[in-house]
């Protein structure tokens, strides 16, 4: 079974900043030497496990950390679809509205994510 990239273009987005801004700007397909090749729609990999490895080692490059989102498993108990994200997506909403010691907040709001499925082959 092979995943590819399906969605990517929500890397860098932010409500209050155009994309442009924000977009890392490359001159080829790869950060630099011994890096991360970008993710593109259309890749290939083998499994689930690849396109994790791949998607750390780009965000390591990049400099932001990443988990799963996401995952889907068809009828037939196979996953399908898989969505890995930055670990700081989103934010989080405090519950006191004067706290003594605020706690530094993780989240930051950021975009950055890859969604992938499967392509089945044969019958």
């Amino acid at each position: 079974m092979n995943y590819g990239v399906v969605d990517n273009n929500n890397f860098g987005e932010s409500d209050n900043e155009p994309v442009e801004e924000n977009e890392n700007i490359l001159d080829d397909e790869k950060l630099g030497e011994d890096s991360a090749i970008v993710p593109k729609v259309g890749m290939k990999f083998k499994d689930d496990k690849e396109v994790f490895e791949f998607y750390k080692k780009y965000a390591y490059c990049i400099g932001f950390p990443i988990r799963k989102r996401n995952s889907k498993k068809g009828d037939d108990g196979i996953l399908r679809y898989l969505t890995l994200t930055c670990s700081r997506e989103g934010r989080r909403s405090s519950t006191t509205s004067t706290s003594l010691n605020p706690q530094p907040r993780i989240q930051t709001g950021c975009k950055a994510k890859m969604t992938a499925s499967s392509e089945i082959s044969g019958i």
